[in-house]
């Protein structure tokens, strides 16, 4: 009897252990292939993917992308919160969703809004600077073959430099001014040096909290705001370098998308989450 309750013990450490891990794709994604220019995804192959929606009579609208941190935070742009922050029962967050127009999808979870911190130095003008919002949930995430949180990196030096190749994904318009995507979709989107990036958009970069990532017929698009930019390290885990931020039209020649630079904000993300969530070393992390 005794060993019988160890035996079970060990395993549901195992199962808490298995689900707290970052970066993983039960369902993995189909990455052969070239949001714009992109295609749609394999079924749930994104598991940290969010919709974050306003909360209305007829359902939830699509406002951004964002993904799930950790078991009750998700992360999001900056501009996708601002001026309602103060209104988070106005918001929603659904995990585990692939068509976005289908209500009641297979896993989907919708979850209410706790709290939104937006970043304290967030500017808006005239392009988004410091560009990150953290949502608190009011219940945990249960992590499943649907659901599951991106690793955050602590640094990035080896990482975000031409030509290594990064993951956009949103359920943005497929063209510009076009139609909001019903299923998710997918594009990989090369990375962009700075000084490339700074001469197509003069004065409105800023290196250290900022990326660019695209090329013409490769970008992200009205609607992908808050959607994550992902690489998958060497151990097979992914990591969240990128948050959709902004950009002049939609891959656009010689105008890359430009992200929220996530490892310029590990002191935000840790300070605000008391410590849940912490940035993890790419290079080692398995």
């Amino acid at each position: 009897m005794v060993k019988t309750f160890i035996t079970v013990m060990a395993l549901a450490i195992t199962v808490v252990y298995a689900q707290q891990k970052c970066g993983q794709t039960p369902i993995p994604p189909n990455i052969g292939s070239k949001v714009v220019g992109g295609q749609i995804a394999t079924q749930y192959s994104w598991p940290w993917q969010i919709v974050w929606c306003s909360n209305g009579w007829f359902g939830c609208d699509l406002e951004c992308g964002g993904s799930i941190i950790g078991s009750h935070w998700a992360m999001t742009a900056g501009h996708c919160v601002y001026g309602n922050t103060n209104s988070p029962g106005n918001f929603r967050v659904k995990t585990g969703v692939f068509d976005e127009r289908k209500a009641n999808e297979g896993g989907e979870v919708v979850h209410k809004v706790k709290k939104i911190y937006l970043h304290p130095q967030y500017n808006p003008y005239p392009d988004p600077l410091y560009d990150i919002a953290l949502i608190e949930l009011v219940e945990d995430v249960t992590f499943n073959n649907h659901t599951q949180p991106i690793c955050l990196p602590i640094q990035d030096n080896s990482t975000i430099v031409e030509p290594n190749m990064a993951w956009a994904t949103g359920w943005g318009t497929t063209t510009e001014d076009g139609d909001i995507s019903n299923k998710l979709r997918q594009v990989n989107v090369p990375f962009v040096n700075y000084k490339t990036c700074e001469d197509e958009y003069p004065g409105d970069i800023t290196e250290k909290v900022m990326v660019c990532a695209g090329t013409k017929g490769k970008d992200t698009c009205q609607g992908d705001s808050g959607g994550p930019l992902v690489v998958k390290n060497k151990n097979g885990a992914w990591f969240q370098y990128g948050i959709t931020s902004f950009g002049a039209g939609c891959a656009e020649y010689k105008h890359p998308g430009i992200y929220s630079r996530v490892t310029a904000y590990c002191d935000f993300i840790k300070t605000t989450t008391n410590g849940a969530i912490t940035c993890q070393d790419p290079d080692t992390y398995a």
